[in-house]
């Protein structure tokens, strides 16, 4: 199952020259940009890893914070494990300059010849999601790096003996490249586990199933208590003896129209409920929408800007690291509360499959409040250009953005929460872009694939695990090829 912790560590201000000092030759000695030279030598032996970065966020309200975001696979003991293998003395270095490290709890561990494991500091330290999204959730990184030889060598494969193949229909490729794959990889003939279907449906259904011992007792308890209620008004009682099948027919019925008139009864009420309750917070609402500070052209440094251009469009896919402050206000602070929840409840069982509406190029993406909910911070890893990425966002999926980032200072204009806001496009681009901060560090696996290319590359390896296709299927299989 994939994963992400954020370490949040704010930074001695009087160190914050030093820690950016010690983050940047990490990131020079990862990536130094030498023709020639290896990169991620250290980073790709973490088998866990899928994307790392550090970014380290100023702001004139808060001391500087040091943000170390970990996207990978499994439980996070044994990934710390694995990035302490090959970063712990980086990662010592770059730690002793926070506030944390100085605390007597930790100082021990940031002393000049101490060895111990940072592993507690880095667990103590680390915070989950509050809101998430995945775009390819059935593919390991093992998987990823597989399937994606798999696609090559079928290529080279198709392209050697193109016209044995080119003489077959779909069925009958599927069958020579199912018989060349057995012979060629040795794995090919042991199941998957999980499957892409068994994945899939873990994570559909992830938000649910921890709600599903509280609800399925209430259920069953509603149910016995209106059935014996229904029992007893349709005369069946125990010493009556057994009752015909007419009158358990009608026992039935009446079940069915009182379990319906119940729900319906119970909806009346919860939205009658809600309606007088939130009356007056929606008038508070809607005169914070329309009266609330917000910055239609904020400042753009030009030299900032060449900045981030410098640092875009290196690859295949690129990183955003975003932190903006939270509107102040009880309301406030429970709106984006309830937002963010509601996000990460949503999420699995609405884009289980990778698409956000229509969009499906976002590897890793969050959100997490920092602090006393004070601060959103937002991280993501994502294909094509950053113009195209929030182009994507303002057109398919504005409602989601705007439900996310409408409680924070400066936010497009919004209206009931989710209309308007990030749908006003040009605003929406301006606040984002000032809100972002430069990587220092950042890392990517696999910097060569798409989301898209990762689900076609599986779907390939999926394809030939089948014994046989029909022809409708086995056409589907052959586009991907």
């Amino acid at each position: 199952m994939l994963n992400i912790l954020d370490v949040l560590l704010e930074a001695q201000p009087d160190s914050l020259e030093l820690i950016r000092k010690r983050v940047q030759a990490l990131a020079d000695t990862e990536d130094p940009k030498i023709h020639g030279a290896p990169s991620f030598v250290r980073l790709q032996k973490i088998p866990q890893l899928h994307f790392i970065s550090m970014q380290v966020f100023e702001d004139a309200h808060f001391d500087p914070l040091l943000v170390f975001e970990n996207n990978f696979e499994g439980e996070p003991e044994p990934y710390w494990q694995s990035v302490l293998a090959q970063l712990s003395d980086d990662l010592r270095g770059i730690f002793a300059c926070t506030k944390e490290a100085r605390k007597p709890e930790w100082a021990t561990l940031f002393l000049p010849d101490n060895k111990d494991s940072l592993v507690p500091f880095l667990q103590a330290h680390s915070c989950s999601p509050s809101a998430q999204h995945f775009g390819s959730v059935a593919n390991s990184l093992t998987r990823i790096r597989r399937d994606r030889d798999v696609f090559a060598d079928i290529q080279s494969e198709l392209g050697s003996t193109g016209s044995h193949y080119c003489q077959l229909d779909a069925c009958g490729m599927h069958n020579a490249l199912r018989k060349w794959a057995l012979q060629k990889y040795d794995w090919f003939s042991k199941a998957e586990i999980p499957t892409t279907g068994q994945a899939l449906h873990t994570y559909k259904w992830s938000t649910l199933r921890p709600l599903a011992p509280w609800f399925v007792p209430i259920i069953l308890l509603v149910l016995l208590i209106l059935g014996n209620h229904v029992l007893h008004r349709c005369g069946i009682l125990p010493w009556h003896g057994m009752p015909g099948a007419g009158l358990i027919f009608y026992f039935c019925m009446r079940f069915c129209i009182a379990l319906l008139a119940g729900l319906l009864a119970v909806l009346l009420l919860i939205s009658i409920a809600l309606v007088v309750i939130g009356l007056i917070p929606y008038k508070i609402l809607r005169h914070l929408e329309q009266t609330d500070f917000t910055q239609d052209r904020p400042a753009l440094s030009p030299d900032e800007l060449k900045r981030f251009a410098s640092q875009e469009d290196q690859i295949v896919q690129n990183h955003l690291a975003s932190m903006v402050l939270v509107k102040p206000g009880m309301l406030r602070g429970f709106l984006i509360r309830t937002a963010l929840r509601l996000l990460k409840f949503a999420v699995p069982i609405q884009a289980w499959n990778g698409y956000l509406g229509s969009m499906r190029t976002i590897h890793f993406a969050h959100w997490t409040l920092v602090g006393n909910s004070g601060r959103l911070l937002f991280l993501s890893n994502f294909d094509g250009s950053w113009q195209s990425y929030l182009d994507d966002f303002v057109d398919k999926a504005a409602r989601g953005l705007t439900l996310a980032w409408g409680n924070c200072v400066g936010f497009p204009r919004t209206e009931d929460l989710i209309l308007q806001g990030a749908a006003h496009g040009t605003q929406f681009k301006a606040w984002a872009r000032q809100s972002q901060t430069q990587n220092i560090l950042w890392y990517s696996a696999y910097p060569d694939l798409t989301v898209n290319q990762i689900i076609r590359n599986g779907s390939i390896v999926d394809g030939l695990r089948k014994v046989s296709m029909q022809q409708k299927e086995a056409e589907q299989w052959a586009q991907l090829l």
